[in-house]
């Protein structure tokens, strides 16, 4: 640690922290509420899957029925912390009394020794978590129990610096709330944008560019659309319908090479170029009417089928692996807007309507050839392409700046909880 070494600071089992400070273990400073039989009568139940992972955003609950079952009594502001190796980073702050799954740990100081909010903020540093990550057991579901999390001995300020510090972090965790309903936001209007462009479409511009609402619609195999839409077959707008390289391709794996776009590459409406596994020129030689070119759709079949992209301009010679790829015929369907169709809620559903494999839905170049497509014209395609483009880049935004708080707050615990960096603590907060 940096501190070691430094005058004012001495080595403990917490590592080493100021002298002020006390090593004290988890268990010292907190308890966990005991698991019990519970009479669930109106009372709110958390599992797992309503925290939120990293975030301590609590997502909601259940409404607990009339029977007892085995489950922890928490009170409000409480940590509750997830114990399973794979969600050991959900934890949460109770904001109400209620009782959880024994998956789930309920956490509270005890003694005045530890600030509630400092508490939740020391559950989620390094401090704890490689500790805890160390000692999670177990072989199909490791997990950590509080007995474990309770010899973990970490360094303690004063009651008044506890909570300077953690209003500090709490300050980024707002933020950060901020940021995660902002996203959500996008996501809803973007939902909402698209069951209304691809049925009503944007409308027709005048002599001065401005857009007019479409005023004539007619009833076609995909419902009500604009008048002046056509509804068609996507091989009837398409060069072609294939699927990319379906042999084996692990002997032809190669450290440079021609890239080799997997399903995981696919995201709605782009691709993720970062993992790229490259093949060797000689396999993709042989593979050559396989090869696809910046302007095609590419789609996934299996796992999170449907999912549907663009290949950019730039990226030269590309091959994928088992993936759909149409070629547009880009005088009739612009790609992008084909994209945002096949990634809207019904692109999807008429996509896996078609796929076969029952709960292991695949979609197959035959399903795809079939898929009902509404065709504006092609100023309409684009501008409805423009829209959604908008409202992705606004969110990409949003996600860009949530990385970057989410990184400035693991700076941040990583100095104040170690006592690296040290908070002046006024009289009002000392008293």
């Amino acid at each position: 640690m940096t501190n070691a070494g430094i005058p004012g600071y001495r080595e403990t089992d917490a590592g080493w922290i100021p002298e002020d400070w006390a090593p004290l273990s988890l268990g010292t400073i907190a308890s966990a509420r005991k698991t019990k039989a519970v009479a669930q009568q109106g009372v709110r139940c958390v599992e797992l899957e309503h925290i939120e992972p990293e975030t301590g955003r609590l997502l909601g609950w259940d409404s607990s029925g009339a029977q007892a079952s085995i489950k922890t009594a928490f009170k409000q502001g409480d940590v509750l912390f997830g114990k399973l190796r794979p969600y050991l980073r959900k934890y949460a702050v109770a904001p109400f009394d209620g009782i959880c799954t024994t998956e789930i740990l309920a956490i509270h100081p005890k003694d005045d020794l530890a600030d509630r909010s400092f508490l939740f903020q020391l559950m989620q540093g390094d401090g704890v978590f490689s500790t805890v990550e160390a000692l999670s057991y177990g072989t199909k579901m490791p997990r950590v129990s509080w007995s474990d999390l309770a010899e973990i001995v970490v360094g303690v300020p004063s009651p008044a610096e506890q909570r300077r510090v953690a209003a500090i972090l709490a300050a980024v965790d707002d933020k950060l709330d901020v940021i995660a309903r902002q996203i959500e936001a996008t996501q809803t209007l973007k939902q909402g944008l698209m069951q209304t462009l691809f049925s009503r479409g944007v409308g027709t511009q005048d002599a001065n560019g401005h857009w007019l609402p479409h005023a004539e619609f007619k009833e076609t195999e995909l419902g009500g659309v604009p008048s002046c839409w056509d509804v068609q077959r996507l091989e009837a707008l398409s060069e072609s319908i294939t699927v990319g390289i379906a042999t084996s391709t692990t002997e032809h794996y190669a450290d440079s090479g021609i890239p080799l776009i997997r399903n995981q590459n696919i995201k709605d409406d782009f691709l993720d170029l970062s993992d790229l596994l490259r093949i060797t020129p000689e396999f993709d030689a042989k593979n050559k009417n396989k090869r696809v070119k910046a302007g095609d759709i590419l789609t996934v079949r299996t796992g999170y089928p449907g999912t549907t992209c663009v290949v950019p301009e730039g990226l030269g010679l590309l091959q994928t692996f088992t993936t759909l790829i149409t070629r547009p015929r880009h005088d009739v369907l612009h790609a992008h807007f084909a994209s945002r169709y096949f990634n809207s809620p019904q692109g999807k559903k008429l996509m896996l309507h078609q796929a076969a494999g029952g709960a292991q839905q695949n979609i197959n170049a035959g399903n795809l050839k079939k898929l009902l497509v509404p065709v504006p014209p092609m100023c309409e395609q684009v501008r409805i392409a423009e829209v959604l483009a908008a409202v992705d880049a606004k969110s990409k935004v949003l996600r860009e700046r949530s990385v970057h708080y989410r990184a400035m707050k693991r700076g941040l615990m990583q100095k104040l909880l170690t006592g690296e960096w040290r908070v002046k603590v006024d009289a009002d907060m000392a008293a």
